[in-house]
């Protein structure tokens, strides 16, 4: 019976042993449970937020894909641009030469049009001296002749009396108009001074006087 009574505290000791080990296992069983829904709770987080970071990596990626395509585009611009701006700077260069033979022929141009101009208007002022020495000798001219008739009357008057000793001479005989025709051919030239017109008036004088004198000298002879 003793034995029996001690079996029986023992197991009821082992039995309260038990309990107790129970209920540490159940707290340990409720503590691991909360930090398994815990993980759970972290792990949906953890796949939305993979989810997400997903969903904004396929977009980084889209993004990306697109400023490559710009990068692409941008670079062909760039080197076009490039090329663009190597040709206008040639161009510049010939251009800048072109300009500098241009600006060298153009004051070329402008020194000839000097040089012109003064020529132009060198000439002009000769011009304009000789227009006013014409008008001087113009001036002269009718002065000279207004001072020369009264040579030209005394020519004329000197003629009428050669004319009338000559006319007394035919009358007197015709051995004597020989002399005279060749008297007046040696008288009728004037002096340099007079004017070439005057001159040919006194030749046709001569002439005209030449021509008369055989007409008189039959009338001499018929009386």
């Amino acid at each position: 019976m003793l034995q029996l009574l001690k079996d029986a505290t023992e197991s009821r000791r082992k039995c309260e042993l038990m309990k107790e080990q129970e209920t540490q296992l159940k707290q340990q069983l409720s503590l691991y449970m909360d930090k398994f829904e815990e993980f759970q709770s972290t792990l949906a987080k953890s796949n939305e937020v993979f989810t997400t970071f997903r969903q904004e990596m396929e977009k980084m990626t889209k993004k990306i894909k697109k400023l490559e395509k710009e990068t692409t585009q941008w670079r062909t611009k760039w080197e076009s641009n490039n090329q663009a701006l190597l040709q206008m700077a040639e161009e510049k260069t010939l251009r800048d030469g072109h300009f500098k033979a241009l600006q060298g022929k153009l004051e070329l141009l402008e020194r000839l049009c000097r040089a012109l101009q003064k020529e132009r208007n060198d000439l002009n002022n000769r011009l304009s001296l000789l227009q006013e020495q014409g008008d001087k000798g113009t001036t002269a001219l009718p002065e000279a002749q207004q001072r020369e008739p009264p040579a030209r009357e005394e020519d004329e008057e000197d003629g009428e009396e050669e004319e009338e000793e000559e006319e007394e001479e035919d009358e007197e005989g015709l051995p004597h108009v020989d002399g005279l025709e060749t008297e007046g051919i040696h008288e009728a030239p004037r002096p340099p001074e007079l004017d070439p017109p005057l001159a040919a008036t006194d030749q046709t004088t001569t002439a005209t006087r030449t021509s008369s004198q055989p007409t008189e000298s039959p009338t001499t002879e018929q009386d």
